[in-house]
């Protein structure tokens, strides 16, 4: 019973650290923030996205750009797959926008580094300007990422290792 306790233990502390180390890994490219020139686009205009990338050097770079209609809840089927060039430190490219009843856009780079592709953890959503007859006008909004995944592990393998210390001291 003892030994088995002890594996137990040993398999959760070594599971725990494996997921740690992988997405430590895996965090070693570094994506800045999705910027969008103008920061309140038109429908049917052309805009400049740029997005700094560090800690690797990827093959290609892309970004997905979808546009949807807040008013409805949808969004189009066309989605934009753009490659982006590196320019002065940051990868850049402009999109012209397609569909004049879109109310926002969602931005996501992709990264090609060593024949996989990853996703960027944020995303940029921009709210596009109204026309005339609408009342407002939007602004730029991203959502980030849930940052410091790692220490949620870290503290679950501590919690684990308090859990079966207070037994064992217990006994």
């Amino acid at each position: 019973m003892k030994n088995e306790r002890k594996f137990a233990l040993f398999v959760v502390i070594m599971s725990i650290f494996g997921a740690t180390v992988c997405s430590a890994v895996k965090a070693e490219l570094t994506f800045g923030e999705i910027t969008v020139s103008p920061l309140v686009p038109d429908a049917q205009s052309t805009i400049t996205i740029s997005i700094p990338i560090s800690g690797g050097t990827p093959s290609e770079v892309r970004v997905k750009v979808e546009e949807c209609n807040g008013r409805t809840g949808v969004c189009f089927s066309d989605i934009q797959n753009v490659t982006m060039s590196l320019v002065s430190g940051s990868y850049k490219t402009s999109v012209t926008l397609r569909h004049e009843e879109a109310t926002y856009i969602n931005c996501t780079v992709l990264v090609k580094i060593n024949d996989t592709w990853a996703s960027s953890p944020k995303w940029k959503v921009v709210t596009l300007s109204e026309d005339v007859n609408g009342n407002t006008n939007g602004n730029g909004d991203d959502n980030n990422g849930v940052p410091g995944f790692e220490l949620v592990l870290i503290v679950i393998a501590i919690g684990v290792c308090l859990i079966v210390l207070g037994r064992k001291r217990g006994k």
